[in-house]
């Protein structure tokens, strides 16, 4: 009788272990997704996608476990791999529909410019595979990564996977009115530009995109639609900007008007590294709208920006 007491208790005893063991928490499980990545073709002209499956436990970081079997390189014969050899991922953070994403520093360790702008159309291109983002800025370790004019390249959309020219995405800063003609706001804007395009053209694309007008509600347009940019050149750190004569004929005058149109310009361009100065001419004449005529190169003026929150 004493011997099935004990043999009663000792059950019980394991039992109360086992209903132990179920309460500790268990392993975080292993997800199994399939993901599209995408590669430079055999001539890295042209971006070309894999299918893979991926593996990350619950909780991990999905980002860092796709772009770590992109680093890794394709798996499919013909496809070429343009990410340098030991970059490694510190880590993504996602804000709403972005994505930023610290790499090692030997991103940066690229074999030429074509090389690198195809890597980098290959991260951004598998990572807004995902429906959640629509840009990605990558950042090595911790700063902006920079693009050849010298500006930071910021966020990114996605790239074009078809064959043409090289092209690589530049993220860009553009100034325009408050409601009340008072000061310039800031906008910025991801642009494509031909990846052998000289300081020149991205100059006169980005005069371009400014003549299109703000994308930003409550914000105004600083030069009428009708301007057509006629020439852009540099003259050692001095751009030089002529426009068509609709800049006189077109434009609404007044003195608020003409100041925002001439720093709105010179602003945008002395974004560039290489643009302290800025010379305004129309049809080879200097500015002279109303008020003003510009007969000398201008200097950026940062006392006339809108700051945050004012």
């Amino acid at each position: 009788m004493r011997k099935l007491i004990w043999l009663l208790i000792l059950l019980l005893l394991l039992a109360a272990c086992a209903q132990n063991e179920g309460k500790k928490t268990a392993e975080p499980g292993e997800i199994t997704e399939t993901v599209t990545l995408y590669y430079g073709d055999a001539q890295n002209e042209k971006l070309v996608s894999e299918e893979r499956e991926i593996t990350f436990r619950e909780g991990e970081d999905r980002y860092q476990a796709v772009l770590a079997a992109l680093i890794a390189g394709p798996q499919t014969a013909g496809l070429t791999n343009n990410i340098p050899a030991g970059t490694k991922v510190y880590g993504t953070m996602r804000q709403e529909n972005a994505l930023l994403v610290n790499l090692t520093e030997d991103f940066n360790s690229f074999g030429g410019s074509v090389a690198e702008t195809v890597a980098i159309a290959s991260i951004v291109n598998t990572l807004t595979e995902f429906a959640e983002i629509e840009k990605v800025k990558i950042l090595v370790a911790g700063s902006e990564l920079i693009g050849p004019s010298g500006m930071a390249r910021g966020f990114m959309t996605r790239f074009n996977t078809e064959a043409g020219p090289p092209a690589e995405q530049e993220e860009v800063t553009l100034y325009f009115a408050n409601p009340q003609a008072t000061a310039l706001v800031p906008e910025k804007r991801s642009l494509t530009f031909p990846l052998d395009a000289d300081l020149e053209t991205r100059l006169r694309t980005v005069l371009e995109e400014l003549i299109r007008g703000p994308q930003t509600d409550n914000l105004a347009a600083t030069i009428p639609p009708e301007v057509k940019v006629l020439s852009v050149s540099l003259q050692d750190s001095i751009a030089v900007v002529d426009f068509s004569p609709e800049m006189h004929t077109k434009h609404s005058g007044g003195a608020a008007g003409e100041t925002m149109t001439i720093t709105s310009i010179v602003n945008t361009l002395t974004e560039f590294a290489g643009v302290d100065l800025v010379a305004i001419t129309v049809a080879g004449k200097p500015l002279n709208i109303e008020h003003v005529i510009l007969d000398a190169p201008v200097e950026r003026n940062d006392e006339i920006v809108e700051q945050p929150g004012a």
